[in-house]
């Protein structure tokens, strides 16, 4: 594992200019290829509705990370993590890990108390490192987005 450089930065925007926004769906592509990949369409009302947090390197012009946030109306002190990733030539330094630890105490700050997200049985990268942050899997979800989509759903406790 490289030895991480500590010059990183978070930031949560409020809009998206277009080259801002294309930049942002080309990241999603990477993370997410095929299905599940969001859009112009998503990710506007995500950053102004609900909240978009960026993982910053000095230096680089890209974010290295991502984490996409929606609050859930059944239990208004849960977040719920709607796409969280590390930039496909970032992934294997910790930097998923860092990231997370810099957004609970966003969370908290927010009032929430609870964050939870759902992930693909088969990621077992990802599965690990939401365990290694302190998620929790809580059940599984049969056919989440379609035939076949079983997801974890898992949660993490915000210490108060």
């Amino acid at each position: 594992m490289e030895t991480l450089n500590r010059s990183y930065f978070v930031e949560v925007p409020s809009s998206l200019n277009p080259e801002q926004l294309n930049m942002m769906m080309e990241l999603e592509k990477d993370a997410f290829p095929g299905l599940g990949a969001v859009d112009e369409q998503t990710l506007v009302p995500l950053t102004r509705y609900g909240k978009l947090i960026q993982y910053w390197q000095s230096d680089d012009p890209r974010p290295i990370a991502v984490c996409e946030l929606m609050r859930d109306y059944k239990d208004i002190h849960k977040a719920y993590i709607f796409g969280f990733y590390v930039r496909s030539d970032q992934q294997g330094k910790g930097i998923g890990k860092l990231f997370l630890q810099e957004i609970y105490p966003i969370l908290k700050q927010d009032g929430f108390r609870k964050v939870c997200l759902t992930v693909n049985v088969k990621n077992e990268a990802a599965v690990k490192l939401y365990e290694k942050a302190g998620f929790a899997i809580k059940e599984t979800r049969f056919d989440e987005f379609g035939e076949g989509e079983n997801r974890y759903y898992m949660e993490y406790l915000i210490s108060l």
